[in-house]
Order: C-alpha cells, then structure tokens, then sequence
C-alpha cells in the first residue's frame, strides 16, 4: 500500500504532480533543493511563483530537510534537472538507512559518456533498489494538467506487479496512465525528443511554415527510431506516448521550452542570450551532447540531430537544420 509519496523538486511539474498526488488522499511531502523556493512558497501561503493561479494544498509539506521527507515514505518520485540526479542519490543512502522504496523518475536525459539511462544511473548508485526503478514518460505539459486537460502518460519498469502498484498514485483524473516494460526505450525517446523539438524551433524562428516542419518531423522519427533501437529500446516505444506522442507535444506547442529555445536560436540569438530569456530549465540543450556523442559513436546517420548539436555547441548558423533537411 502506498499512502506516503516523497517529492524531488518544486518545480512546475514536480509541483503539479504532487498537488494531483494529495488529491487521491496520499500524504505528500515535496523536498526542493533552492532554499529560496522553499521559503518562497511557505511564505506566499502555497503559492507557487512560476504557475500562475497555483496554491499548494494545506496538507502538502514543502522541506529542504530530507530525512524528514524520506521518513516511513512508500514511494520517491523525481523530479529534477537529470544532471543533478546522480549526486542526490547519493545524499539518500544515509536517510534511507537501507530501506528500498521503489522510486520513479520523470526527469529526462541521457547521461554523458557513460550513455547510462537515469533509472541506470539511480541502480548503479542505489543497487538495493535493482527492479525498483521506473520512469514516468509522456505527452504532458504540466500548466495543462494543472487546468484538468486530460493526459496519457507512460509507467515504464521491469516489475509488472510494481507497475500496476505504482499506477495506481497518478490514475486519476486528468492522468491515465499507460504500462511499458520498455524503461530503457521509454527514456532514450524523451531525452531524444527534446533535442529534436529544438529543431522544430529554430525552423519556426527561421520563419519557415508547416511544409518545412512537416518534413522535419518526419525526418526526426527516423532519427529517434534508429537511436533507440540502437540503444536497446523496442519498436512501439517509438511511435507510443513517450516517443512520437511526446514529440508531437515538444515540437510543436510555444508551451516546450525546448521549441521556445528553437525558435529563438533560429531568430539568430546565441545560445546563452536565448536561454537567458527562458526561465526554467531546456533539457534538449544539456542532453544534445551525449545524443550526438552517442550517433557518433554507433554511426547513426542523424543529420536532424547533428544540426541541434552543432547550433548549440559550435554556434553554427540556425539554417543548419535546413541544410539537415536537404535544402
């Protein structure tokens, strides 16, 4: 039975999350790195400064303490920056003190040089919780489910009795939630669509129409689907809610970071001018090096890919992505 769910991150979506949790009548306590958020939130009554119209539950404890978060907890679910993943799991081997709570991570991204998924990364630090870990994966905008738009998203894990078990915390409305046995192909395609999306974008900033995106994102499902059979994933993660459902979402909504990112680069801002003007975190442009570095290395042929990467790390001209297409 799961009646305590612990938090990682009072960002938007971990916010939204937890909020939709407590509503199912789970206790829930959100444990968030920047202490300013914290007091930020606790002293605004809830509200939250980055989702307009937003207030936490009364019965929703936001902390920077985390054996208090972690105690007689049933379930972790993560929410952060992938990049900060790593370091956090080590911070949790003494408040755990042994006990293996399943967790479930919906931060996105592959890992540099090592090309290890975050549910790898999480075992490899954590091995008490082999088969324990999943991801959380799909076409979701967190404003959106916050205003009750109905969403499908994907519970990836080796452990189908978990799975159901888990579900069940984020099964109601406006959340249905898929089962997948595909954790590893589930994760490859939202770490790739973010990439992609920024591709989207900058045709957009280019002032390009719907011909040209069309052509593009056909050209990107080639790519992801290469990419992730190559990495060990499975077909139907392709063209299931985390790989083209969750980049139909990222390509082509001003709601992605990832896009708002795109559009920008194309309108021919440098990188840190353009994510100077985007508030919260553009997963795609952390993620774009490992994915390039892992075509690179299988010789994937990802002009789409190879284009992000050399606009955002070489400061190549935005009409690369053009150029990817065959323009």
């Amino acid at each position: 039975m799961i009646n305590k769910v612990t938090v990682f991150g009072a960002g938007v979506w971990g916010s939204v999350l937890a909020q939709h949790i407590a509503k199912q009548g789970r206790e829930v306590v959100i444990w968030e790195y920047y202490e300013h958020l914290v007091n930020k939130i606790n002293e605004d009554g809830g509200k939250h400064p980055n989702i307009p119209g937003f207030r936490f539950r009364h019965d929703i404890k936001i902390t920077r303490d985390l054996p208090a978060a972690l105690e007689e907890t049933d379930l972790m679910l993560l929410v952060i920056s992938s990049k900060g993943v790593r370091s956090l799991m080590r911070e949790l081997h003494a408040p755990l003190n042994g006990r293996a709570v399943p967790l479930i991570s919906a931060a996105k991204g592959i890992e540099e040089e090592s090309f290890k998924t975050l549910t790898e990364v999480i075992e490899q630090e954590m091995p008490s919780l082999k088969n324990m870990v999943m991801a959380f994966s799909g076409p979701s905008f967190a404003l959106e489910v916050a205003h009750s738009m109905p969403t499908k998203i994907l519970l990836a894990g080796p452990n189908p009795a978990l799975l159901e078990r888990s579900a069940k915390v984020f099964n109601a409305y406006p959340i249905s939630v898929e089962l997948s046995g595909d954790p590893l192909g589930v994760q490859w395609a939202g770490a790739v669509k973010n990439v992609l999306a920024i591709a989207c974008g900058v045709v957009e900033g280019l002032g390009k129409t719907i011909n040209t995106k069309a052509a593009l994102i056909t050209l990107a499902m080639r790519e992801m689907h290469d990419v992730i059979i190559a990495a060990g994933g499975q077909p139907e993660t392709v063209y299931g809610l985390a790989g083209l459902g969750d980049f139909i979402l990222t390509g082509t909504s001003h709601l992605s970071r990832n896009t708002r990112l795109g559009i920008k680069l194309g309108q021919g801002k440098t990188l840190t001018q353009a994510r100077g003007e985007i508030t919260t975190v553009t997963e795609g442009a952390d993620s774009v090096e490992s994915i390039y570095a892992f075509v690179t290395q299988k010789n994937i042929k990802a002009p789409v890919i190879t284009a992000v990467h050399d606009i955002i790390r070489r400061g190549s001209p935005p009409e690369t992505v053009l150029h990817a297409l065959g323009f």
